[in-house]
């Protein structure tokens, strides 16, 4: 009888135990899934702010760039077209830029919903080599007339 009572006692141990693992199991999934919605969301508004700023730099850009082209046509006549080499090479980079940024923008809504750790890494060395070109481009044409003279 004894030895009854003891298989008893561990197959109903046994039971309570998978029993207890199945929930906690489950509890795992749920707040699992609700991190994931975390991340994808925190994901979405960090990607969408990062766009529209890059955005708005690439249209600084532009900017510069047509003012130093009035400015040569204007006031640089006999330098004009070796300044316009060098400004149409700044301005294949930030077309380059801008193209890179569109493209990357596709990937990024598309993989948005599922993104997981190495999407978020990808997209964190895309940011920052990004930026990093940008501002090479910043000082590129900050020091446009300083290479000419």
């Amino acid at each position: 009888m004894l030895k009854k009572s003891n298989i008893l006692f561990l197959v109903t141990l046994m039971i309570l135990t998978s029993i207890s693992c199945g929930s906690v199991v489950k509890k795992d999934k749920s707040s699992s899934i609700d991190s994931q919605k975390e991340i994808k969301a925190t994901e979405k508004v960090d990607w969408k702010e990062f766009y529209n700023n890059a955005q708005v730099a690439i249209k600084e850009r532009e900017y510069k760039i047509e003012e130093l082209r009035k400015e040569i046509s204007i006031n640089r006549k006999k330098e004009q077209h070796k300044l316009n080499t060098s400004l149409d090479s700044l301005e294949h980079k930030k077309d380059s830029l801008k193209a890179r940024l569109a493209n990357f923008n596709t990937k990024i809504k598309a993989t948005l919903e599922s993104i997981n750790e190495s999407d978020k890494v990808l997209k964190t060395a895309f940011e920052n080599a990004f930026v990093k070109d940008m501002n090479e481009l910043l000082t590129g044409l900050r020091d446009f007339w300083k290479i000419k003279k």
